[in-house]
Order: C-alpha cells, then structure tokens, then sequence
C-alpha cells in the first residue's frame, strides 16, 4: 500500500484528521515530523536562520484546526510545506471542515494549486476539477459538512490491512 492509501484508511476508519494521517502513515510521531518538517524548511531556504519554528504542539493544532479553537489558521504555505514533507499535494491534506473554515483569500490560493507534473499527486483533481470545487457556496459545504459528506469518493475497503497495521504497531506514541 502508498502512504496516500494508508492515509486514506486511517481517515476512513479512525477518523483521523487528513495532517495527522498523513503523519501517522509515514509512522513519525508529532516530535520527529517537526524534524522533518524544519529540516525541509531549511533545505528550501524557507528557514535561513535555523529557528526551527515547527514544533511538535504547534504540529498538533495545525494537525486538529479548525477544532477546538482557532488560535493559529493554516496557511496555503504551510499546507505547501506540509504536503512536501508528507510527499502529497495540499488537496490530500485538507477536508471539508477545512475548507468550509479557510479565509476566502486562502481557498481562493489553494484552488489555484494544481497538481499537474507531481508525481506524487493522489488527488486526481485535474484544474477543471479545482474550478469546480471552489464555486461550492459556503452554505453547501456547510450541508455536506453536517452530512458527513466527504468531496471525495469514499475510501473502498481493502483486503490487504497488514501495512496499515504495520504503520499502527510500529509508531512510537
């Protein structure tokens, strides 16, 4: 299984936010993926100074946003340096309640970010498909939100569970 497919089933059976499956699929615990993340960071010259400002409880609220508080938003840039890290595209790391709660100016850049040419693109959301997405009123995310609705098609079952056990036991918690 892709990290993207163990991903999508700690999503679809433990209702893991999309951020943390994504964490949880590569087996890091919150302290060694903001190592991950602050390396990436420098290595892309977006840390010069070296401050390592990722840290392992800022991860966890960017991990739960927009629940309980919105003290600190997401950004389109640290979805961009989330989905490096994590090796997927931004779209995979946000869900409905996270769109319904995004600034419009945000959403509006997010949209803009397609995925063609990323060879680790698991979206599968071509630029009309984007468009399309970003003319959902508010209100019908809302609705699809308290429906329990996901914009994606639901995760299928898979038969073979060992690599997402695998990930489980192996994470160090």
């Amino acid at each position: 299984m892709t990290t993207a497919e163990i991903a999508d089933e700690f999503i679809r059976r433990y209702r893991y936010r999309p951020r943390a499956a994504f964490r949880h699929a590569h087996g890091w615990t919150l302290l060694r993926a903001a190592d991950h993340i602050n390396s990436d960071a420098a290595r892309l010259h977006l840390d010069p100074d070296g401050r390592a400002p990722m840290t392992a409880p800022y991860l966890c609220e960017l991990e739960h946003w927009p629940y309980p508080a919105e003290r600190r938003r997401l950004t389109p840039q640290i979805l961009a340096l989330l989905a490096t890290v994590y090796e997927t595209d931004v779209h995979s790391l946000l869900d409905v309640d996270d769109r319904m709660r995004l600034r419009p100016a945000d959403r509006l850049v997010i949209d803009a970010m397609v995925c063609d040419g990323m060879s680790a693109c698991g979206c599968g959301r071509s630029r009309e498909r984007v468009v399309e997405m970003s003319r959902v009123p508010g209100a019908r995310l809302e609705e699809l939100a308290s429906a329990g609705s996901m914009l994606n098609a639901p995760v299928p079952r898979r038969d073979d569970d060992r690599a997402v056990m695998r990930v489980i036991s192996d994470t160090n918690y």
